[in-house]
Parts: C-alpha cells; sequence; structure tokens
C-alpha cells in the first residue's frame, strides 16, 4: 500500500511536473480537557498557503457554525491572519513545510468519543485532492474505529485519496463495545457508544445489519468498499432513529428499542452507499464547501433510497407487506398534508433547497420534504416502468444502470440522466409521466398506478378496548406517566400519574423499551366491559382504582387488492414486491 502510493506520486511528478507530499493530520484526544487537538504537517512551496473549515457537511444540505467552534489557532513558524469567517492565511514566505494547530471541544462520555469530519478537519485551499494521512492519538486503553483505510504496520493510522475521503469518514474513540460480521467478503464493524447500550438486543440488531449488507449487497452484485463501520449512538426509547451517510460507514443514533422504524433508517443509510455516495450528480462531489451544492436529484437520492430501503427489506424477507404498506400510507400522508404539492415539483424541492431556512438550507426540500414526495413519486416511476414494458423493464433497471454510469470513482451523472435512463428502459411515450410526476407540481397519482398492480388504498376500522388513558414510558419513573385521560378513566385517573400495574400485570422497567412493553401486554389484556384494577403512583401516594374499558375503533389505513384484479396485474405485482427473490 506504501509502496503504490510512493509510484502514484512519481508517476504526479512526472505528469504534473510537480507533485505535493502527503498532508499530515493528528487527531489527539485530551480526555482531561475534553478537546480535540488538531494539528497539519502542510508542505509548502510559496508566499502564503490559506486554510478553511468547510460550511457544511455532505449528506446535510444546511450552512453550520463550524468555523466559530476552531480554538487556539497557531502556525509553527511564519504568522497568520483569519481573513474571513473560514480561512486563515499563513505566510510561508522562505518555508518548506507548515504546521498548523487547533483544538475543538468534544464531548466524551463512559470513556468514549466520536466526531466528524467536515466539522473536524481544516483543510488546505486549492489542495483538497492531495494525499491525506491520519493519526489519532487517545489515552491508554482505547480503540479507535474508522471506515478509512489502515496503514499497513501502524496504530491507529490511516489514510485517504484526498480531503473529500478523509471528511467523510467519522471516527469514534474510546473503550465501545463492539461486534463484527461478514458480508460478501467484506468486514463490518458495529461500534456503540451511548448510556443505554445495555438495553439493545446486540444480536438482533447484528442479524438486521448483516441482512441489510447481505441482501443490497445482492441487489448490487456485491460491496464497493473494503470495509464499513455502524457508529451507532444509543438512546433511550421505544423506535426511531437519524442518521447521516458516509463512503464507507455511518453515524446513527437509534432508540434502544430498535423497532422497525429503526431498521429502517440502518437500511435507508446503507442503501446511501450506492444512491448519494457513489451514484450521484455531478454537483454532489468534489465539493465546495463554502456553498451548498444545487441539483435537482436529491427527491432520487434521498427520496428513492428510502423507497429502496423499505422495498428491500420487504423484497428479501425482513419484513412483510403490511410493513411496507405502512410505509407507503406514512409517506402519502406527509406528501398530501402539504398544500406546497400543487407549488413545487420533487425537481424544484431538490433544487432549491437552499433557499430554505432564510437561505441556510435544510435536510428536507425547499416548501415540501423531497424524501416523502421522492419515495411516493419513486414507487409510482417504478410502477409505471413495469406497466409500460409488461413487466420486462423496472426501476431496479434504472438504478442500475446509474450505478455502471458513476461506479469506479467516474464522474457524476448529468442532471437529465434519470430521466434519459427512464426513457431508455420505457420508450419515448414514458417522458410524458416522468416529466409529470418529477417536474411538475401536482397531485401525484398514486391510486392510479396502484390500480396498474391490482391495488387501492383503503382503511379498517380496528376495534379495541380503551382503557381511557394516554401514556409514555417515563425512565425516571420506572412507569408509563399519564399524559391524559377521557371517557372510562375520568375522575379516576391523573395527568402525572405513573402507571404501576394493570389488572396485576407489572407496568414498571429499568428502561423505556422495557417500560412500553410491559404497559403493551397489560394493555392487550384488557377486556371490553371487563373491569381492571389499576395501581398508579401518585406524589408519594399508591393509589388503586377500577376502571371498566370501554369499546372504541381507531381508523387504520391499508392497501387491499381491487375486487377486478387481473392475473396480469398481479404478475406485475410480484414482480415488483420480489423481482424473482420469492
Amino acid at each position: 500500500m506504501r509502496t503504490l502510493r510512493i509510484v502514484w506520486l512519481l508517476v504526479c511528478v512526472v505528469l504534473a511536473g510537480t507533485a505535493w507530499a502527503d498532508i499530515y493530520y493528528t487527531a489527539k484526544v485530551d480526555a482531561e480537557s475534553r478537546s480535540l487537538k488538531i494539528s497539519m504537517a502542510v508542505p509548502v512551496d510559496g508566499d502564503s498557503v490559506s486554510v478553511q473549515m468547510p460550511y457544511w457537511a455532505p449528506g446535510s444540505y444546511r450552512l453550520t457554525n463550524n468555523p466559530d467552534q476552531v480554538r487556539d489557532f497557531a502556525v509553527s513558524s511564519g504568522s497568520f491572519e483569519k481573513v474571513d469567517g473560514n480561512t486563515w492565511k499563513i505566510d510561508t514566505k522562505g518555508l518548506s513545510e507548515v504546521i498548523v494547530s487547533y483544538s475543538l471541544n468534544i464531548a466524551i462520555s463512559d470513556e468514549i468519543c466520536h466526531w466528524s469530519g467536515p466539522s473536524t478537519y481544516l483543510y488546505v485551499v486549492g489542495r483538497k485532492n492531495e494525499l491525506v494521512e491520519l493519526r489519532v492519538e487517545t489515552p491508554e486503553g482505547w480503540r479507535v474505529s474508522c471506515g478509512l483505510d489502515e496503514i499497513d504496520g501502524e496504530t491507529n493510522a490511516f489514510e485517504a485519496k484526498n480531503y473529500d475521503v478523509l471528511a467523510d469518514n467519522p471516527v469514534t474513540a474510546g473503550k465501545f463495545e463492539m461486534d463484527t460480521y461478514t458480508s460478501h467478503g467484506v468486514p463490518h464493524y458495529i461500534v456503540y457508544r451511548g448510556a443505554f447500550v445495555k438495553d439493545i438486543d446486540r444480536e438482533y440488531i447484528k442479524r438486521a445489519c448483516k441482512h441489510i449488507s447481505d441482501s443490497q449487497g445482492d441487489f448490487f452484485g456485491g460491496l464497493p468498499f473494503k470495509k464499513y463501520v455502524w457508529h451507532f449512538q444509543v438512546n433511550d426509547g421505544i423506535d426511531g432513529a437519524g442518521g447521516l451517510e458516509h463512503l464507507t460507514s455511518t453515524q446513527i443514533s437509534f432508540s434502544s428499542g430498535a423497532g422497525p422504524n429503526a431498521i429502517g433508517v440502518f437500511s435507508h443509510e446503507y442503501f446511501h452507499l450506492w444512491n448519494v455516495k457513489r451514484i450521484r450528480s455531478k454537483p454532489l462531489g468534489p465539493f465546495d464547501y463554502n456553498e451548498l451544492p444545487v441539483t435537482g436529484a436529491l427527491w432520487w437520492l434521498e427520496g428513492v433510497t428510502d423507497y429502496y430501503a423499505h422495498l428491500l427489506l420487504f423484497r428479501y424477507g425482513w419484513s412483510d407487506e403490511r410493513r411496507f404498506h405502512d410505509v407507503l400510507h406514512r409517506n402519502l400522508r406527509a406528501v398530501r398534508s402539504n398544500e406546497a404539492r400543487f407549488e413545487v415539483s420533487a425537481n424544484e424541492s431538490s433544487m432549491r433547497v437552499r433557499e430554505a431556512n432564510n437561505n441556510r438550507g435544510n435536510s428536507q426540500g425547499w416548501r415540501i420534504s423531497y424524501y416523502s414526495l421522492g419515495w411516493i413519486v419513486g414507487m409510482c416511476l417504478d410502477i409505471e416502468l413495469r406497466h409500460k414494458t409488461n413487466g420486462k423493464h423496472s426501476l431496479d433497471d434504472v438504478t442500475l444502470a446509474l450505478w455502471e454510469m458513476c461506479k469506479d470513482d467516474q464522474p457524476g451523472f448529468e442532471e437529465d440522466a434519470i430521466r434519459n435512463l427512464y426513457i431508455e428502459f420505457g420508450g419515448a411515450d414514458i417522458a410524458e409521466f416522468y416529466d409529470r410526476v418529477v417536474m411538475k407540481p401536482g397531485e401525484v397519482p398514486v391510486e392510479e398506478q396502484l390500480a396498474k398492480v391490482g391495488l387501492r388504498l383503503s382503511y379498517i376500522d380496528e376495534t379495541f378496548a380503551d382503557l381511557g388513558v394516554t401514556a409514555v414510558p417515563a425512565r425516571n419513573s420506572g412507569g408509563m406517566t399519564v399524559q391524559a385521560v377521557r371517557g372510562a378513566a375520568l375522575e379516576k385517573l391523573q395527568r402525572g400519574d405513573v402507571i404501576v400495574s394493570l389488572g396485576g400485570m407489572s407496568c414498571m422497567g429499568e428502561s423505556n423499551r422495557a417500560i412500553q412493553s410491559a404497559y403493551n401486554s397489560a394493555i392487550a389484556a384488557l377486556e371490553v366491559g371487563i373491569a381492571v384494577e389499576v395501581v398508579v403512583q401518585r406524589g408519594e401516594e399508591q393509589v388503586k382504582v377500577e376502571i371498566v374499558p370501554t369499546h372504541a375503533t381507531r381508523r387504520v389505513d391499508v392497501v387491499v387488492e381491487t375486487d377486478d384484479a387481473t392475473d396480469a396485474q398481479r404478475a406485475l405485482r410480484k414482480g415488483w414486491y420480489f423481482a424473482g427473490k420469492r
């Protein structure tokens, strides 16, 4: 590896006439001061060199105050001045190298810390394409996990072909818990941090992660990297997660309950390994860290990513049809609850995201979410392509063709590439449908498209025994805390009561996940008209009351087969759902 780098540098010298040596970064964790001390050794050949801190991070299309976090900026020789909000200019006349140093505050908990690249590493202006090395120094007994390639024979030393790759690899350091597995011959590392790691089912998480790696690797025909790191932060909750994708890793914060919503986020971030990190529009790399990028493709890169994240979980057997339909309904409700859909297209929501939030951008879209809108648009495009070609082609073909276009570090695709490929697979007359759902605002024809595979939107009235209580788990109290009462519980319970037990079944636990699980089991045992003893903690007093659950119904959105579904429609649907996997 080291020899290859030297050869590469010699080739650059021959071809370009001059070549910079590596830029060396050192990141030292100072646990006592809770700071990260960064130094950069920069070879120079001129009177000055400038360094900058990014204003935004790829994947999160919003401006930040990263430069304001830099402390104790210094240089080994010469002088410097801060010439604008994120730029330091250094006088390097007569120098062959300058060492830049600075500090950043860092959160350290349970002897573990974590940092992201764009908010940590300065870059040399005009020289982001040079080879870089990173060495991480930690307190004794700590270990380091990072998606970068290790330098052979060295501890906690990594290399990257340029600054963009360095910045796109977060680091976890400390005495963390870690699990491993292999998928498609590639080692994967699950790195945990957070006070609630002890509450999760690590075998379940590992099984979910491996399933995602196996299935998505199968879809794309292999994995495009040498190793992968799941940087996980665990919080106390029932379900849910949020994450940010990277070239060979992801950062995800998820609830210890890790239900289907969390696993959906895992799948979403992993699919980004292709769609966004490698299958990308040209403005998304190399990056200008001073200005937010402008591309009309974020509906595809985020929304269609989420569509495939859930479709592949279903197609490869992790989730079921009901779950896939639930996600469809969730995205459709998000789109149809926003009147901006009649004024803003998926393309425009993407293209103008930098104008959101008073021109500071966001990670959702301009006026309407390109996540939800992109999910719905992606589904409709998929069904239309299958319908037009009698099942011969699908959105899978477009996705895999984009992969061929972009893999192996090829330049990103042009703004019209998705449309052109869609027409290539679907024929010239399909362009009108693409423009209707992608380029123009208006109601996306979900009902019309579902009908082509013999489905329709519907709902059912689900009955249940209603205790008359709205409650949430509260770890500090160990039970379910009452937020509101109605019906049967009026004059029996009060806001703030902590439910200890229902019908003799404990509702207590040591984590929000355990509390909710116990409560759900007790609620499931209720019967309409049969009195149940409810024990609550009310301040210092334990109170017992009897409540008679009443009959209630709630609307549940579903997708059902149409009464007149044909065999041809069912065949299209089977191809859409399973693509030969079942």
